[in-house]
């Protein structure tokens, strides 16, 4: 095997090298793509959607949200409105950021009271729908 022989290795070993030298470099693709998030990440609920969903978890047959009707946070007066026409209410607590009032209560609130609240706040009916009657004859 001569010179030849030499140089062919040569050229091919050259080539071989210059070949694997351009393929892709992996980190640089991937340098501008995000990772993406989890898919079961849910996402985070506010301070107000987990306090309604405690009041519902608690089983009361009654939830209302009362908000002031101008948009603004609840105050002593409003509280002590709101303590006074829900008393037999089993739990109150403010919500989202002193804007929002969540009643929980397994007794009706009488309709006297709600027609106050109603006047004063802007309510919001949250609660479960009454079970139904499984067992009634429906071939009446």
């Amino acid at each position: 095997m001569g010179s030849r022989g030499v140089v062919g290795k040569l050229v091919l070993t050259l080539l071989l090298a210059l070949t694997a030298a351009c393929g892709a470099n992996d980190g640089i693709l991937k340098s501008g793509k995000e990772t993406p998030g989890s898919s079961n990440a849910q996402p985070s609920k506010s301070v107000f959607e987990e306090d309604l969903g405690s009041m519902r978890t608690a089983d009361f047959r009654f939830v209302y949200v009362l908000r002031r009707k101008d948009g603004g946070k609840i105050d002593a007066e409003d509280r002590s409105v709101i303590k006074a026409q829900t008393a037999d209410a089993n739990r109150r607590m403010s919500s989202d950021d002193d804007k929002a009032f969540i009643i929980g209560s397994n007794s009706q609130i009488p309709p006297k009271n709600m027609f106050v609240l109603f006047a004063r706040f802007a309510v919001e009916n949250y609660s479960p729908p009454s079970p139904t009657n499984t067992n009634a004859n429906a071939n009446k």
